[in-house]
């Protein structure tokens, strides 16, 4: 008897959730610092932009849709089975109030995490990319482009149409939203500066995570979800660049601490 057999579908489909998370970011990161080192052994110069673009394209393009690609070949299922296909007018309004939604949730959220950290006395941090594009503003508008193009399709991908997916196979809707928005909330506490600033940042990221996946089961479309998410990373590097071109950079960094 095999170890998938006879391990209980709940262990399994989360065992298989995390086991997909951690292979494509951690996976992707690796590859990233190994090609950074490489192309600076060859010479290359490897300012903030590019830098931040390699990143981009090494973890969300390669690893993300390498790792959500296999898996689902090895289940046997295609684009269309996880909701890889043209919106209905329906998806297209639940889009547009998901997004406002996501909009209205970060800002609210933002300000109570903000409130609750003076209090208690916790600093909250922006995401590294903040402090990348502080040396280069221009990282703002190439974070909208591929926030539309690569990182709200691919994230996703992984996150809603596979990890949500089989979460919910095992659990049902009621605990599978939950429990695989935890998931994509949590992964992104490695991209701030310390555990405790991250944790602040994630809470905020889970109500934005919760909107994306309840807009995934209720229109079952993962574009849908891709453009909601896409739209809301241009959304907050729109605020960045402002922020860093035109006002107080550490306020924005405030608001936008969960980029």
């Amino acid at each position: 008897m095999s170890l998938r057999t006879r391990m209980p579908a709940p262990v399994l489909a989360v065992a298989t959730a995390f086991g997909l998370a951690a292979l494509a970011y951690g996976g992707g990161n690796v590859a990233a610092f190994v090609l950074t080192r490489v192309l600076d052994a060859a010479g290359v110069e490897l300012t903030p932009r590019r830098s931040f673009v390699l990143s981009v394209l090494t973890l969300q393009l390669l690893f993300f849709t390498g790792v959500s690609l296999w898996y689902l070949r090895y289940r046997g299922l295609s684009l269309a089975d996880i909701g890889v296909r043209k919106p209905t007018l329906e998806g297209w309004i639940t889009l547009g109030v998901g997004f406002v939604s996501m909009i209205v949730l970060w800002l609210v959220g933002s300000i109570a995490v903000f409130v609750v950290g003076q209090r208690l006395g916790v600093q909250r941090e922006p995401q590294a990319i903040f402090e990348l594009a502080q040396q280069d503003p221009l990282i703002f508008p190439l974070l909208g482009i591929l926030s539309l193009l690569v990182v709200g399709p691919t994230e996703e991908l992984l996150f809603r149409g596979v990890i949500q997916t089989r979460i919910r196979e095992a659990f049902g809707v009621g605990a599978g939203i939950p429990l695989a928005t935890a998931l994509f909330a949590v992964i992104h506490v490695f991209g701030y500066g310390s555990l405790v600033g991250g944790l602040l940042g994630v809470s905020v990221l889970f109500l934005i995570g919760f909107v994306l996946a309840i807009a995934y089961e209720y229109t079952g479309n993962l574009v849908v979800v891709a453009v909601m998410h896409g739209l809301f990373n241009a959304t907050q590097a729109a605020f960045g660049y402002i922020g860093v071109r035109y006002a107080d950079p550490d306020a924005v960094a405030v608001l936008i601490g969960v980029l």
